[in-house]
């Protein structure tokens, strides 16, 4: 099958009315460059190509567009160059209705389209009504628990020493964490090294405590084109690094007994795309030149919580017209993992935005504390009937930091924080399985959620749970006695068509074999005076449950 990535390159772009003095695309018909004038991708980006990617380490789309077609279109009076994209072979301009006119008649001109354009409303992320929490040491928190129990059937013992110690080090972020699965994964010391993360949002204020030891390796501000991505009052508002940061502190803030992020061993690359004064309107061209920028730096994967809609109509979310979801769709196809905001306009059908249409996105819905869908959180399917969002993570009362300060905290709403929470679950699968490919991690994410077995679109495929999806395809299950304890010890023995293995159960009676070979698999459990159970017979994937209980005598 033809990758979309050749396909757009043929396909002609719908057209739109040209205005005034309006952002353009303008698309090219062939290219003038050779992979002698390429672009710099850095060795991370062409390993991690190499390994996880389908279009190869090096190709068209890492030659720039043709400079003198670019300089034909510039020479014409009217026209300002805002960017380019070398993997779409397109030129963002400015440009007026008279130059328009004259650009689509150039021979090497395919087509052009109008710069989509952020929508914004009174549904956005409920970041003014942040409510803040107290700053508190681990010794505190413990205190704090210690004095304080609540029950809650639902939840682990709160005088239990683990529960306890969790508590104390998460501090409120504990939740968000947990609901997730991810804590076996930090208690393994997996906390995102070695994978690249890139955020795309308004800018970020890292003066905080919990970004002491964060690890950025680049940082580039689209929207005035410096490399300062701070809160700078020359030009920006105020308040416009607090989105940013705030969705930067789930992934990577560190601050125990206050705040673990998700994955704050990670390195990032800040990418600062979005304007955030209401009357201003934020292009589409902003994010598929930081998106290329961030991926030819080597970026392992995206998060990212803006949503474009205007320009387009509901019929067009397919994943194939609208130009931030081409544009994701070549990141993926390049080996990147890409997690994007469901968007908050629930609880309607088909309330998605672009690019988390695209086939190659993980949209992330939104849920409460206790996990129940939140009604904000944006619905699908698609124009093309896919289903979306595809999973889903803690979106309401999010523990962040409060932007602004060095020290104090709050919790946050929305689907750009459900992002963040996603994404730095797919850094934690990429930290134990740099070799999976973003298929993989997408199939091991959706068929370990907790709606696998019946998808739709509300939830997608639920709650993300990436215990399992780190051990995906395995069987697991327990050894019990006839009274349902768990016996620790005993020998499982698996028989696949290729493979076979033995582990003993643990101090629980609990047992796993991880990452199957596909096919079919026998399990027996050697009991304690050497007498062999019957066989058990599954097939996976999907991953499996399956127990075994002494039989009374």
């Amino acid at each position: 099958m033809m990758s979309l990535f050749y396909a757009f390159l043929f396909a002609l772009p719908c057209l739109a009315s040209p205005r005034h003095e309006s952002p353009y695309w303008v698309f090219l018909r062939d290219r003038t460059a050779t992979i002698t004038s390429a672009v710099t991708i850095d060795p991370h980006a062409l390993e991690r190509r190499r390994v996880r990617g389908i279009l190869g380490e090096r190709g068209d789309f890492d030659l720039p567009v043709s400079a003198a077609y670019k300089d034909a279109i510039l020479s014409i009076p009217g026209v300002h160059l805002r960017g380019e994209s070398r993997w779409l072979n397109a030129l963002s301009i400015e440009v007026d209705s008279s130059a328009l006119t004259v650009i689509m008649k150039l021979p090497f001109v395919r087509g052009i389209r109008p710069v989509a354009r952020l929508e914004r409303n009174g549904r956005s992320d409920r970041i003014e009504s942040r409510e803040g929490y107290p700053r508190r040491t681990v010794n505190q928190r413990l205190t704090e628990i210690s004095r304080y129990s609540e029950p809650n059937p639902t939840q682990p013992d709160p005088a239990a020493p683990d529960y306890r110690m969790d508590r104390a080090w998460y501090g409120p972020s504990l939740n968000q964490v947990r609901m997730v699965n991810a804590l076996e994964a930090h208690f393994r010391g997996n906390h995102g090294a070695g994978v690249r993360i890139a955020v795309l949002d308004g800018g970020y204020r890292l003066a905080h405590e919990a970004f002491n030891g964060l690890n950025v390796i680049a940082e580039y501000d689209f929207i005035n084109n410096n490399d300062n991505t701070d809160y700078d009052p020359s030009q920006d508002e105020p308040g416009q690094p607090n989105h940013g940061t705030a969705c930067m502190s789930v992934l990577g803030g560190y601050a125990p007994g206050n705040l673990i992020g998700l994955a704050h061993e990670a390195s990032f690359i800040l990418c600062k795309t979005e304007y955030v004064p209401t009357e201003t309107v934020v292009e589409e061209d902003n994010w598929v030149r930081a998106l290329e920028w961030a991926e030819s730096l080597g970026a392992d994967v995206l998060s990212s919580s803006l949503s474009y809609k205007d320009w387009y109509t509901l019929a067009d979310f397919d994943g194939l017209i609208p130009i931030t979801s081409r544009a994701a769709q070549i990141a993926y196809e390049l080996g990147m993992v890409l997690c994007t905001s469901a968007g908050n306009e629930g609880p309607q059908p088909m309330t998605l935005g672009a690019p988390t249409d695209a086939e190659g996105v993980l949209s992330i819905g939104a849920l409460r504390p206790n996990g129940d869908l939140v009604a904000f959180s944006s619905r699908g399917p698609t124009a093309d009937g896919r289903i979306k969002p595809d999973i889903c993570a803690q979106g309401v009362r999010t523990a962040c930091v409060r932007p602004g300060t060095w020290d104090e905290y709050a919790f946050w709403s929305g689907t750009s924080l459900s992002c963040p929470v996603a994404a730095g679950c797919m850094a934690l699968i990429l930290t134990e399985h740099p070799d999976w490919g973003p298929d993989r991690i997408y199939e091991a994410a959706r068929e370990t959620a907790s709606r696998a077995h019946r998808p739709d679109n509300d939830w997608g495929w639920g709650l993300v749970n990436l215990e399992e999806a780190v051990h995906y395809p395995s069987v697991s299950g327990w050894i019990l006695d006839t009274e349902g304890r768990g016996i620790p010890g005993l020998e499982v023995r698996l028989f696949g068509e290729t493979e076979a293995f033995a582990i003993f159960s643990d101090e629980t009676g609990f047992y796993r074999f991880p990452n199957l070979v596909w096919g079919v698999v026998r399990l027996q459990v050697v009991w304690q005076d050497g007498s062999l159970s019957p066989f058990s017979t599954v097939v996976v994937p999907p991953s499996e449950e399956v127990d075994f209980m002494v039989e009374s005598e």
